[in-house]
Parts: structure tokens; sequence; C-alpha cells
């Protein structure tokens, strides 16, 4: 299996910076949730963001703690989605808007990641790659259990709407 991973030129492109910004702005607005399209983003952040991650699996330290790194962010996603406000809206749907923080955090992660790797490697407490992939993998892990836990919302919101309509008829 051959794995495609960006160069540090590509990283530091405007068509690159220009792709995160459009994720940002995407992430931000608010919309109607559909099934389909709860996954999107998820898929593309994990496009972006795990081969940046499987480059740093070259030993088994790395491996668990990157295993770890996902662990944590997949019980903070489901900590943060429990704050999390979804809207219903008269019509019946429900509206959602991304998180603010989690979206510039994961951002923020990548501009470390391609900008500030001398001054994090100089400290040699842990190298900078290893650092970002396991905050990269605990922002993706984050989005993908919120979104387990605004479709599970939206799953009951509609059982609920359903028998409502019963209770009507």
């Amino acid at each position: 299996m051959t794995v495609i991973v960006p160069d540090n030129n590509f990283m530091a492109s405007p068509s690159f910076l220009i792709l995160i910004l459009l994720i940002i702005i995407l992430q931000l607005r608010e919309r109607k949730i559909k099934l389909r399209k709860l996954i999107i983003m998820p898929v593309i952040l994990s496009i972006i963001t795990i081969p940046m991650i499987y480059v740093e699996i070259y030993s088994v330290f790395n491996a668990v703690v990157i295993f770890f790194g996902l662990l944590i962010g997949i019980l903070m996603g489901f900590l943060i989605s429990r704050f999390m406000e979804v809207k219903m809206n008269e019509d019946g749907s429900m509206v959602m808007k991304g998180s603010l923080i989690a979206v510039l955090l994961w951002a923020a992660i990548i501009v470390v990641r391609i900008y500030g790797k001398s001054a994090v490697s100089s400290m040699r407490v842990i190298d900078l790659n290893l650092l970002t992939a396991i905050f990269l993998i605990m922002a993706v892990g984050a989005m993908i259990s919120r979104r387990i836990f605004i479709y599970w919302k939206y799953v009951n919101f509609k059982k609920n709407d359903a028998l409502k309509q019963d209770l009507i008829n």
C-alpha cells in the first residue's frame, strides 16, 4: 500500500492555506443536519490528517501514544457535544453549528506543524511531528465523536417526532 504524504512545500503553499480556511468557514456556518452530510467533514479532515500521522508511526511507542491521543480526542468530543446546542426548527429539521474552538485548534496545530518545527525541536522534550500528530488525531477523534453524538440526537428527535405524529393521528 502506497501512502502519499504531502511535503512541507505543499503545506506551506497558499493553496493549502486556502483549503484550511475553506474547511474552517464550512465548519462554522449554521446548517441543517442531514445524515449524509454529517460524515463529509470528518472524512475531509481525516484525508488531510492521516498522511501527517502515518509518517509518525515508525515505532511502537509512537503508535501507542497516537492511539491514546485518538482515545482522548474521542472522549473530549463526547464531552464537548454534551454542551453543544443543536436547535430544532419549526419545520421539524435540526440545525447545528460547528465549534469554533475545535476548528481553531485543528487549524492551529497544522500551522504549528508547518511553521513551529524549529522552535519546538530546540526544546528537545518531544518531537514536534509526534506532538502535532497527537493533537491532530485528537481533533479528528473529537470531531468524529461529536458527529456520532449529533447523529444520536438526530435519531432520537426523529423517533420522538414520529411518536408525536402517531399520537396526533
